[in-house]
């Protein structure tokens, strides 16, 4: 996708700027994302027994997977690299997330955090409780 500076960009590329900054062109994570701060995500399917979204975070952020209020929830990387780190106790392991391999992200006494090392573009599905 082609990039534009802010100047050229027409009012209706512009969205709407994270933590108080200013509205930047449209880019990958423009709309239909909703800007968030480290990149941007869009629900994508939704019905009574299941939520998916497609997340897209940028390259050496880290974002907290939450479990609360979810459950048979799954994990798919679909472009970039990243990590996946769990935590439990004192204990953390990471893993490099492989394009197009599930993972499941169990509720209980796991704290799980995606670490980005490119952009990358995760799709995520889970059953509410």
């Amino acid at each position: 996708m082609e990039h534009k500076d802010r100047a050229e960009a027409p009012e209706d590329e512009l969205v709407e700027g994270v933590d108080g900054e200013a509205p930047v062109a449209d880019d990958d994570y423009g709309p239909p994302f909703e800007v968030r701060s480290f990149g941007g995500e869009f629900v994508w399917a939704k019905a009574g027994g299941y939520t998916a979204k497609v997340l897209r975070v940028r390259a050496g952020e880290q974002v907290a997977i939450s479990t609360k209020g979810r459950r048979d929830m799954f994990v798919m990387l679909t472009g970039g690299r990243a990590l996946l780190e769990t935590r439990s106790d004192a204990n953390i392991d990471r893993v490099e997330l492989v394009p197009a391999s599930s993972v499941p992200i169990l509720e209980g006494e796991h704290a799980y955090r995606l670490v980005a090392m490119t952009d990358v573009e995760l799709f995520t599905i889970y059953s509410p409780t």
